[in-house]
């Protein structure tokens, strides 16, 4: 199995905030980007063989981000001294800065199939559900 790059690894560091280890090591960073597996540039899904790796590493800086928000959410603002502090900002941007991350993911495809297929039709799309009934008492 393909593990994220240093490359990876340090361009999570960067749109987290973390320029050192002290709390988040390369290996959680690295356990962070391996939750979001993608295809690869081939087609490859992560669970083929020939996948070559490829991580969405805005959602894994979106988790650090709401981990970092949950962090600080006990901080409270107050007034002291002539001063006005607004501790909560910290916890704003925070969650302002996760939601920005995930706004960035990759998006992905549902294909939906209908079941069971309607009654009398012999084609999906000759069915239309939001007809009225006919009325068998006229």
């Amino acid at each position: 199995m393909a593990v994220p790059s240093s490359a990876q690894i340090s361009r999570l560091r960067r749109m987290v905030a973390e320029s050192t280890t002290d709390t988040y090591t390369d290996l959680d960073l690295s356990e962070y980007i391996e939750r979001y597996p993608l295809a690869d540039a081939s087609g490859n899904e992560p669970t083929d063989t020939g996948w070559t790796g490829n991580w969405d590493i805005n959602q894994a800086a979106a988790d650090i981000w709401q981990e970092k928000a949950a962090a600080v959410a006990a901080n409270f603002d107050f007034a002291a001294d002539a001063g006005d502090y607004k501790r909560s900002q910290a916890y704003a941007q925070a969650l302002q800065t996760a939601r920005n991350f995930r706004a960035k993911r990759e998006t992905g495809s549902l294909v939906l199939i209908m079941e069971p297929k309607p009654l009398g039709a012999t084609r999906v799309d000759e069915w239309i559900g939001n007809l009225p009934e006919e009325d068998d008492d006229l």
